[in-house]
């Protein structure tokens, strides 16, 4: 283990001990964090949710309070309870319809009351006023109601209870507040009913939720529900048995999970206010919050990594170059380490390595210096030994025509002679390109023909891409010449046909010479490379191009004898 972390490169320690020092804190930060948010949210959520339980109790308790003090109003009212004691039969219908025409124009200024939907009493049926539509509505009609028994029961106090209408003109259901109406001459003998219905959505409107996954519900204490807040909760989440938890929303458990609960009676009413919310949603912000904290915890220790991986590449990089570098002077590459200088323990170390690098590579140019100048006299004493050596050969050549008086042959070989010295002198230039050499060579054998009486054919099929190539002056004329003295000379018939071909094949210039003179045996292949037909073999050649291109191996012999000799010249494409 210990081995192992020895061994572990520094941008990784330095990474890991960054990230221990700055992510470790980080992650403490945060479950402490979480745990205080978690406390506060539910906190405020629980707070939340009683609020607007209070809320709604509070509006629904002024509305019924406000309905029962009509009702309050319309019982206490001494001439409607006089004129509903009276006996039917003791007055005319002239006057019942005036009297209780006051009560109908009284019991319209409460329905003004916009809280409110309408009054109706129910009366004794002999009333000629009493109709299933009207205000005044016949008592028998009732007395089946389960409503009805209610309101009786209870003794004339308020009762609250589900009322279904069931006129020609009415079909809906309300919430009714109903209560007795008493014979002021004997309390004990009930005169009517009076009854006031509330609309159901106007009593829903009321019933707000804080958190989506709740439902509110307003029940009668014997379970009979008035109106809820949704039809989809109401399935799932009322509650199958009445609750009364006090001031607290309190856990239960039913079929579709597992939920929070609270109802209380309102006021001195028979009606119950029950709020239910999924305990799920109850931690949904809780759960948003950590969410939310655990994106922003994680933002923060993206930014924190970034931060510190530029801190450690900052260490580091310089250090991994300068590595970099040193590992490319194993591999002969000399390159110094180009960043800006700086100050510190690292930058004073690129500083040394540069110094070295640099005094190395001025060692090394001025070896170079050395070994081309010691090249170029080389080259230049190799060249030398050829250029007088044509000269010798062709005054020669001359001095026998001379004896002949060929004058004629004498004045084309001068002419001939002096454009073969402009090619040759070349203003002064050793290297030429492969279409000047190859005119230097066409000269060459058309001084030859006149020696050999035209028995000699010169062919040149060089591409087009070659003839720009460079080569040493002075390459393809000796070779030409071998092919003349030590091939088609020898030949019974001393005639022939000397080729040149030439190509540009993968970066590499491919020149071929070649007779169909007498070609060699091992005895003439060993003359002929220590005599060439200048005088001074083709180790001159071979010597040369090894200098120019750097390569041994670049002159290449392929003879069969009775049929011709192949000269191979294979060296790499270089152009002016």
């Amino acid at each position: 283990m210990t081995k192992w972390i020895q061994d572990m490169s520094l941008k990784k320690k330095l990474l890991i001990l960054f990230a221990v020092v700055g992510i470790v804190p980080l992650i403490i930060t945060f479950f402490i964090s979480y745990s205080e948010l978690h406390k506060s949210i539910m906190s405020g959520q629980n707070y939340s949710a009683n609020r607007n339980y209070e809320q709604t109790m509070s509006a629904l308790s002024s509305k019924f309070a406000h309905i029962e003090e009509i009702s309050s109003m319309i019982i206490v009212n001494k001439d409607i309870n006089i004129i509903l004691s009276v006996k039917p039969g003791s007055m005319e219908v002239p006057q019942q319809l005036a009297v209780f025409d006051n009560i109908h124009s009284y019991t319209r200024i409460l329905e003004s009351n916009t809280e409110l939907e309408k009054i109706f009493y129910f009366v004794d049926d002999e009333f000629a006023v009493t109709g299933p539509d009207a205000l005044f509505r016949p008592i028998t009609s009732i007395s089946d109601m389960d409503w009805a028994r209610k309101i009786k029961a209870n003794g004339g106090a308020p009762t609250w209870v589900l009322y279904q209408a069931d006129s020609l003109l009415d079909k809906n259901k309300y919430l009714m507040l109903g209560r007795l109406l008493w014979n002021p001459h004997n309390f004990q003998d009930a005169v009517g009913i009076v009854s006031i219905n509330l609309d159901l959505g106007q009593i829903g409107q009321n019933l707000t939720k804080s958190v989506p996954e709740q439902l509110v519900y307003l029940e009668t204490a014997d379970g009979e529900l008035i109106a809820s807040s949704g039809e989809m909760e109401l399935e799932r989440m009322r509650l199958p048995y009445p609750i009364v938890s006090g001031n607290q929303f309190v856990e239960i458990e039913l079929d579709s999970g597992t939920y929070l609960a609270r109802g209380q009676m309102i006021g001195n009413t028979n009606l119950r206010l029950v709020s239910v919310m999924s305990y799920k949603a109850a931690t949904e912000a809780v759960n948003h919050v950590r969410s939310q904290l655990i994106l922003v915890y994680a933002v923060i220790s993206v930014l924190l990594l970034v931060f510190i991986v530029m801190v450690t590449k900052s260490i580091t990089r310089r250090i991994f170059l300068l590595m970099n570098k040193m590992s490319q002077v194993r591999q002969g590459r000399l390159n110094p380490l180009d960043i800006a200088p700086r100050d510190d323990e690292i930058g004073q170390l690129v500083s040394s390595y540069n110094y070295m690098i640099n005094s190395v590579q001025e060692l090394m140019e001025e070896q170079f210096r050395s070994g081309q100048e010691k090249k170029g006299a080389e080259l230049k004493a190799l060249q030398s030994q050829i250029n007088p050596h044509f000269l010798y050969n062709t005054l020669d050549m001359l001095n026998w025509m001379a004896q002949k008086g060929e004058r004629e042959n004498i004045q084309q070989i001068v002419y001939a002679l002096s454009d073969y010295y402009k090619l040759i002198l070349n203003k002064g230039e050793d290297f030429v390109t492969v279409e000047d050499e190859l005119r230097l060579s066409s000269i060459y054998v058309e001084i030859q023909k006149k020696r050999f009486k035209n028995r000699i054919r010169f062919e040149i099929d060089v591409e087009e891409g070659s003839l720009s190539c460079m080569i040493p002056k002075i390459t393809l004329q000796p070779l030409v010449e071998n092919a003349i003295v030590h091939g088609i000379a020898e030949k019974t018939d001393g005639s022939g046909v000397i080729t040149i071909q030439g190509r540009v094949i993968a970066d590499r210039l491919v020149l071929t010479i070649e007779d169909d003179g007498v070609g060699m045996n091992s005895q003439s292949e060993e003359r002929r490379s220590n005599h060439s037909g200048s005088g001074y073999g083709v180790s001159n050649i071979e010597k040369r191009l090894e200098l120019y291109f750097g390569g041994a191996n670049g002159l290449a012999f392929n003879s069969t004898e009775g049929e011709g000799t192949r000269v191979t010249i294979d060296v790499p494409v270089v152009k002016r």
